[in-house]
């Protein structure tokens, strides 16, 4: 079995699949057998070798007799199997990925990688139904699920900056540092991409912002403020340019304290070269 960490090769790849149809086989002579193999076939170390192995199991003639051992190793001790079992269920549940939501929500903590790279995909792949889900999730009392809830929301940006911006409205005080993160990480995306619809809502944020939600603005705007050096983002996205100078001048001239201070703040750093 593969060993290293990393993607595999060709050959690698295609050895992965021969092992774990060899094992599948023996489902056929003695399922004991076939559990137990199957059991330390999902002990792979390597996180594209676990995905050749859920995916060819979920692809063999045994996959009903793995459903019920991939459930019982979605709580094994070992990481590895758990996620095996988990990335098996992604196959299995290719037509039907509201139940793979509900599995996701019960085992995001104990296979957090794979759980991260699902939501990845589900966002890009079923954005109404990451929709209904997520605006749950953000309600959880677990500061881990409402941070899970953002991974891979980036990917909606372009697509719906509303939604994104009315979703982030929903959690911007929330207590969480990991939470801060994904927020100030969401907003600094979405603003590359769609800054005419970004800043308005980012402007009215501020008016009645206490300290911590004007540190997470903060956070964001002095990122993009920064990036406008770079020469890179000069010559492929001059709206972008265009928008965040135009709204720092804007800021930098309101009534509101507030905004006003922010805005001269940001001035700074685009007239300086510090």
């Amino acid at each position: 079995m593969i060993k290293k960490i990393g993607r595999l090769s060709e050959k690698e790849e295609k050895a992965v699949c021969v092992e774990t149809e060899n094992v599948l086989a023996l489902f056929d002579k003695s399922s004991n057998k076939g559990k137990k193999k199957f059991e330390e076939l999902a002990s792979c170390k390597n996180y594209f070798g676990r995905k050749i192995i859920a995916e060819t199991a979920y692809q063999s003639t045994y996959k009903d007799k793995l459903f019920k051992l991939s459930q019982s190793l979605l709580n094994s001790k070992i990481y590895a199997k758990r996620a095996t079992a988990l990335l098996f269920f992604y196959n299995y549940y290719m037509d039907n990925p509201e139940e793979m939501i509900k599995i996701l929500s019960k085992y995001y903590l104990e296979i957090k990688w794979e759980s991260e790279n699902i939501m990845d995909l589900f966002w890009k792949e079923y954005p109404d139904l990451m929709k209904a889900n997520m605006l749950k999730w953000i309600e959880s009392s677990d500061g881990q699920k409402r941070s899970l809830s953002f991974h891979g929301l980036e990917n909606f940006s372009a697509q719906d900056p509303h939604f994104v911006m009315e979703f982030i409205e929903k959690i911007i005080d929330d207590d969480s540092i990991e939470v801060q993160k994904k927020i100030t990480h969401t907003i600094i995306q979405i603003a590359r991409i769609r800054p005419a619809e970004v800043y308005p809502y980012l402007k009215e944020w501020l008016k009645n912002a206490d300290e911590k939600r004007i540190k997470t603005i903060w956070v964001s705007m002095k990122k993009l403020a920064n990036s406008l050096k770079a020469s890179e983002i000069k010559n492929k996205n001059k709206d972008f340019v265009i928008l965040t100078k135009d709204t720092i001048k804007d800021w930098k001239t309101d009534k509101n304290p507030k905004i006003s201070t922010m805005g001269d703040k940001l001035y700074q750093i685009i007239t300086n070269n510090r």
